[in-house]
């Protein structure tokens, strides 16, 4: 049955943003949305003139309402213009196919033009994140596009949305051979384990290579502080490269038993490194005064709010990178990483000069992460994208 179109009339202040190529649809753009009741609807988004702007497709995500999926009227959205966008991703990663690359993206979101849906490749076992309703309700589509153009062990796919506030139920491996999770890949010489088939987390985060990478050329003969170390990636890549001890704060048990996989795949010992299973918040506000480290990561979550503890990366990130710089040596070096869709590349630049000149101290970039060939992010939402910046306090 076909899937209705909906006309939308776009209010005049708004057109030329979606004129532009602006992805991201929101409630206040729009005269009227009452007549919308299905997730997945088709969107003709046009002017109170009846000029058509773009189509959309309907799909409550966050603080927005959906995303623009085509500029061209004479679109169909069907299979095959699933495949076309899927196909042109492909081109742009031909790299990392020709180089055998275990773990990177093969579609990333609006950057490749479908908000709401990325796309991994672990060794060829992929994994679809499908971020709301709406883009969910395409999945037959976009299975049968992507079974088309690759060579898959198997294919998993992740639901970060819920339905009358509750989890999608579903077993996560949709088809292939099912993997023998957790399985191993290897990055930079270095083996780490991850898992498709185990709740929404994977293990391994592959929009931190570059990180990884800059940290391994930084790190050898220091002390390192990981906070919110996960699954301790970034603690075995320090190692790795001949840090002379780490301690890993994470407030879940989990985390420390994942890190402690990953130690041992690398053939380090446990027990020689400090794993603390601690709210790394807590950690920072009780270390002592003589607590120094070398090189202190600092990739805190997109917000926090608990009867004890409330963090919005947007307005509390800087006077935390204060009390951070304090558990870093002079001359030592700090990672600051965050996801969080509210602050761009340049405000955690800034988030970083605010804490720096609270204190009176200074300091200096060592590095910005680039953007990945594998992460491309809409010109017009550049925020989209993971921020890293490594700085050297002075």
């Amino acid at each position: 049955m076909p899937r209705e179109l909906y006309p939308i009339v776009v209010k005049s202040e708004w057109i030329e943003l979606i004129r532009s190529g602006y992805p991201a649809l929101r409630k206040e753009m729009f005269e009227s949305l009452q007549h919308i009741k299905e997730a997945g609807g088709l969107l003709h988004l046009m002017t109170e003139h009846k000029e058509y702007l773009a189509t959309g497709y309907f799909g409550k995500q966050e603080k927005g309402v959906g995303w623009t999926l085509s500029m061209d009227e004479q679109d169909t959205i069907d299979v095959a213009f699933f495949k076309r966008l899927f196909e042109q991703a492909l081109d742009k990663r031909n790299d990392f196919f020709e180089e055998e690359s275990e773990a990177f993206r093969i579609f990333n979101g609006a950057g490749d033009g479908i908000g709401g849906l990325t796309i991994d490749c672990y060794d060829h076992h992929y994994l679809i994140l499908f971020e709301n309703e709406g883009i969910y309700t395409f999945r037959p589509m976009i299975l049968e596009a992507i079974e088309s153009l690759v060579h898959y062990k198997s294919i998993y796919e992740k639901r970060d949305f819920l339905i009358d506030l509750q989890p999608v139920k579903g077993d996560d491996f949709l088809m292939g051979e099912r993997g023998d999770f957790p399985e191993m890949l290897q990055e930079h010489g270095v083996r780490y384990a991850y898992d498709l088939d185990a709740g929404m987390r994977t293990g391994f985060d592959i929009a931190q290579r570059e990180l990884r990478k800059v940290l391994m050329d930084s790190v050898k003969e220091k002390n390192v502080l990981n906070l919110f170390s996960d699954t301790g990636t970034l603690t075995v890549s320090a190692l790795h490269s001949h840090a002379t001890h780490t301690t890993s704060v994470d407030f879940s048990t989990r985390s420390r038993n994942k890190t402690t996989d990953n130690l041992t795949l690398n053939h380090f010992t446990p027990e020689e490194q400090i794993l603390l299973v601690q709210d790394a918040f807590d950690y920072i506000e009780q270390a002592d005064k003589k607590t120094r480290f070398d090189v202190v990561l600092f990739h805190p979550p997109v917000h926090v709010n608990t009867r004890t503890r409330q963090f919005r990366t947007e307005q509390d990130l800087s006077p935390w990178i204060q009390k951070v710089i304090h558990l870093t040596n002079r001359g030592g070096l700090l990672a600051i990483t965050t996801d969080s869709p509210a602050l761009d590349a340049l405000q955690l630049k800034k988030a970083v000069e605010q804490a720096f000149n609270k204190l009176r101290q200074k300091f200096e970039v060592v590095w910005e992460q680039p953007e990945q060939k594998d992460f491309p992010t809409s010109p017009s939402m550049p925020q989209l994208a993971q921020k890293s910046i490594l700085i050297r306090r002075k």
